[in-house]
């Protein structure tokens, strides 16, 4: 038996929670083991109200 399809693969993020004297706050996910390459590109922030806990999800 032939398996063709790959192995699915994760990546594991990391989260950095920047505050600028109780101004602004910024909230940036990165990758964790991301190639020198892509580390200027490969993450997100979002300022403050633009995002919600994990635990207001559930």
């Amino acid at each position: 038996m032939s398996t063709d399809s790959q192995t699915p693969r994760y990546e594991v993020f990391e989260a950095a929670i920047v505050s600028d004297n109780g101004r602004s706050t910024e909230c940036t996910i990165f990758p964790r083991d991301v190639d020198e390459d892509r580390r200027t590109t490969a993450w997100i922030t979002a300022h403050e109200g633009a995002y919600c806990s994990a635990a207001s999800m559930r």
